[in-house]
């Protein structure tokens, strides 16, 4: 197996020449970067570096970038690999606006992350909406059905692409690999948003890779579950349904001209780590992990999402524990909030009545044990405190998906282009909305421009308010006013 690190090997050669760099970054390989910050990046500073000769240049790789994508795709199992520095955003940017033409067709999931349907505004296309099975226990979306996508082909046939989110941000599989031969069998291209799947390669315990699984393009967000810098990504593509050079084109589009050297290291490193070490070092932590599940199932009052049985999904990331609060009497943001104050535990994301924990190769039984203990104490604290106090609706709005079913009016494209002025939040029932709302995390709107505002999903947002949600999409992020066509 090889064992090189290109960029690595690159960067050193060019150190060893004693260099004197007169060209940019302006701090000059460290001499002049603020020493408040280089007390921590220590020598990294030096391999902040800009396109050299030598060093290749990412929109035209020739030399150590393009040998680093290439042992990429082998380690990923795809034909083509691509070094992503604007995260998987910029990859789902750039699969959509290579599929589609202005006018195009193609089918998405209502809840895919903002950068879908923003990339779908930018391409002038007509987006079409899938809609997940929805666990309502734990009200989440879950998996898109190969019967969803066959009728809505079927419905549509003019549709050039589906776009299937897999795994979901709570970690949730749909059957890409039957999803695939309904999408191929119509002679469409699928392209799957794994942002949250880059580890997915390299354990026979996880999920199937899209890649693997048929699709023709996928994103990941290699800095989410392997060990890149954070907004590093990869894009993979396989077969020859997609056009490779207008891909080409769309990636130096939505990708700065002047991409990290630090962000493109740490992408062919964690590609070395994964390809040479990834299995053993998954198999350790998905064997601490499943150990401490079953701790965190016998906490009391604290319930961890599990597949409905009348649910079909292809598969479930054991790094990712959906934990539900409700039984506790307080919200999610309520514990989210105590976790941090009283035990210094930062949770991936909080909403009404649930947490997300995110775990990764890096965690030990120390980390899991750290979590539990805090879990355990979250749960001694506030163990039935506010039941009395609770009314039984105030819990019951996290049915999110529901308000996914909305009208749409114009296409997003148009309303993003309409004249548009500002209401208060609560007269925007029956108003057309000409931005997006998105609590954030997990990136997934709520209502997009050209849909209309149900007095159901006015009320849903207020209630999120009181409770603490962020958002963003709006002119004004505290929600109290939202812009709508006028």
């Amino acid at each position: 197996m090889n064992r090189q690190i290109p960029l690595l090997d690159a960067i050193r050669e060019h150190l060893q020449t004693n260099p004197l760099p007169l060209h940019v970054p302006g701090h000059k390989m460290g001499r002049g970067f603020p020493n408040e910050l280089a007390v921590w990046l220590g020598q990294a500073v030096k391999l902040d570096l800009t396109e050299l000769p030598g060093l290749d240049d990412l929109h035209q790789p020739e030399g150590a970038i393009q040998a680093a994508q290439q042992l990429a795709a082998q380690a990923f199992q795809s034909d083509e690999t691509f070094f992503l520095v604007g995260g998987s955003t910029a990859g789902n940017m750039a699969m959509i606006l290579t599929v589609c033409r202005p006018g195009d067709t193609i089918v998405i999931p209502r809840n895919a992350h903002k950068s879908v349907h923003n990339a779908v505004m930018l391409a002038g296309a007509r987006p079409v909406y899938l809609y997940p099975d929805v666990d309502e226990r734990f009200g989440i979306p879950t998996a898109v059905q190969p019967k969803e996508v066959r009728r809505v082909l079927e419905e549509y046939p003019e549709a050039v692409a589906v776009l299937i989110t897999s795994p979901t941000y709570q970690g949730v599989c749909s059957d890409l690999a039957a999803i695939a031969e309904e999408v191929h069998r119509l002679s469409k291209l699928l392209l799957v948003d794994e942002a949250h799947g880059a580890h997915f390669s390299f354990h026979d315990q996880l999920p199937m890779s899209a890649i693997d699984s048929g699709a023709d393009l996928a994103v990941q967000s290699t800095h989410k579950m392997l060990g890149s810098l954070t907004g590093s990504a990869m894009l993979h593509g396989k077969g020859g349904r997609y056009d490779r050079e207008r891909l080409r084109m769309m990636l130096a589009m939505v990708q700065t001209s002047s991409p990290s050297y630090l962000m493109l290291l740490s992408l062919d490193a964690a590609r070395f780590q994964f390809a040479h070490y990834g299995h053993d070092l998954l198999d350790r932590a998905l064997r601490v992990v499943a150990d401490s599940k079953n701790e965190m199932t016998e906490i009391a009052e604290i319930d961890l999402y599990q597949p409905a049985s009348n649910h079909v999904i292809a598969g479930i990331d054991p790094f990712k524990w959906w934990i539900q609060v409700e039984r506790l009497g307080i919200t999610g943001y309520e514990a989210e909030g105590w976790l941090r104050k009283e035990t210094g535990i930062f949770m991936e994301m909080a909403d009404d009545r649930h947490l997300l924990a995110v775990f990764s190769y890096a965690d030990t039984d120390k980390q899991l044990r750290r979590l539990i203990n805090g879990v355990r104490l979250l749960s001694s604290h506030y163990s039935g405190a506010l039941r009395e106090s609770r009314t039984p609706e105030s819990l019951s709005i996290h049915k999110i998906v529901k308000n996914f079913h909305l009208e749409q009016v114009r296409l997003p494209k148009d309303a993003l282009h309409s004249s548009r002025q500002h209401v208060k939040l609560e007269v925007a029932g029956g108003q057309v909305a000409a931005e997006p709302v998105i609590p954030y995390p997990p990136g997934i709107p709520v209502i997009l421009p050209g849909e209309r505002y149900s007095t159901e999903l006015v009320h849903y947002l207020q209630q999120l308010k009181r409770q603490g949600a962020r958002f963003q999409g709006t002119t004004d992020p505290s929600l109290e006013y939202v812009q709508i066509i006028e």
